[in-house]
């Protein structure tokens, strides 16, 4: 569809015969997201008609929805899902006015300044405490706990932007920048908790392992200014869970667990403050994810079910 046609069909949404607007709202949501700069120009002219507004957001709304539908499949489908274009996805999904560059921009920072401090000389120990200097010293990110729960603070888009974050969105923004530098920290998906083990390549990958710790040299708590913590720790602060200790709640997830919890986490913030809306675009957005994974919130349980 050439750029005339597409204004020419844009011109006459406000057509106050129903037939000619749902057969051009069709042509046009037909044409997937190539029209969304379109709509977007259109809507920042703030047209005086109301009728030619309000379809005009409509339009937007439901062109959105389709792209993100579209994102999130062809991410789940990856061989490696890039857990921070991951999280983009719910952010955009979630709050599609901010802006997604600006959040690259200062994740790829972010890295650089880490890189920068790195060598293959360095312990793994010293690599953290690195990441602990960057990430919490000079960014000073810190934790935060709110109640009722606030969507912002697990999105790690924001975690970034505004330094402060709860559980997951530190966890994962910590994770998502160790994934980035190649180094072997996976997340865990405790119980009402979000931790990270640093691995052994090696055996990481054998996640029936006979022993849950096989392949993890050490566990690493974002929330707690990314303090190194034992087997130990992780078995005290589960035995103080009224439900039974298994494998899964201390082996390394998937990314596609990961963004699964984080959906589910930002989904009930969002009817806990009464943006309902948000809400239901955001687990219609991921739908596909949700589905696959029937027992999820056996494997978080820091929130209400969500469907």
């Amino acid at each position: 569809m050439s750029v005339s046609e597409i204004h020419a069909l844009l011109a006459l949404l406000d057509d106050p015969d129903d037939t000619v607007y749902n057969h051009v709202r069709d042509q046009l949501v037909s044409k997937g997201k190539e029209i969304l700069p379109f709509v977007h120009a259109e809507v920042s002219k703030a047209p005086d008609c109301d009728v030619f507004m309000d379809r005009l957001e409509q339009l937007r709304g439901e062109l959105q929805r389709t792209d993100i539908k579209s994102a999130v499949n062809e991410w789940k489908s990856s061989n490696v899902p890039s857990l921070w274009e991951g999280v983009l996805l719910v952010q955009k999904a979630t709050y599609p006015e901010l802006d997604l560059d600006a959040a690259r921009l200062d994740f790829e920072q972010l890295k650089r300044d880490v890189w920068l401090e790195l060598n293959d000389e360095l312990t793994a120990l010293e690599q953290v405490r690195i990441l602990n200097h960057m990430f919490f010293s000079m960014r000073g990110i810190e934790s935060v706990r709110r109640m009722p729960h606030v969507a912002f603070d697990a999105l790690p888009s924001y975690v970034l932007k505004e330094k402060k974050g709860n559980p997951l969105g530190m966890g994962i923004l910590y994770l998502c920048l160790t994934e980035a530098l190649n180094l072997p920290v996976r997340g865990v998906n405790l119980p009402n908790h979000f931790i990270l083990a640093y691995c052994d390549d090696a055996h990481v990958q054998e996640r029936l392992a006979s022993s849950m710790q096989a392949g993890i040299l050490f566990y690493i708590n974002p929330f707690s200014s990314g303090a190194v913590i034992g087997p130990a720790d992780v078995a005290e602060f589960l035995s103080h869970l009224d439900q039974n200790e298994t494998a899964r709640q201390w082996r390394p997830c998937s990314s596609v667990e990961i963004i699964l919890r984080l959906v589910q986490n930002v989904a009930f913030s969002l009817r806990e403050s009464g943006e309902l809306n948000r809400e239901m675009e955001l687990i219609n957005s991921f739908a596909p994810l949700l589905s696959s994974f029937e027992d999820s919130e056996e494997r978080s349980n820091d929130h209400p079910p969500i469907r």
